[in-house]
């Protein structure tokens, strides 16, 4: 089984709540091609991006760190 991205995940959040990138990089305060680099997987999520997720997402960043290590680890 392939290891999933946490990008492909943090899609899915932003599509759940009923947002899409263009809408979301301006409410997370970031790039838009920063945050395509991550739902693409080309990016990982850093320390920052995770505590910035967290606050938006009502989400620890310990959440998105724990994804990207487990992707990381899986590679």
């Amino acid at each position: 089984m392939l290891p999933i991205h946490p990008g492909i995940l943090l899609q899915r959040a932003i599509a759940a709540r009923g947002s899409d990138p263009e809408r979301f990089h301006v409410e997370a305060r970031m790039p838009l091609r920063l945050l395509q680099l991550v739902l693409t997987g080309q990016r990982p999520i850093s320390p920052g991006l995770a505590q910035r997720l967290g606050r938006l997402l009502g989400t620890s960043p310990w959440v998105w760190i724990a994804f990207q290590e487990r992707f990381n680890k899986a590679l």
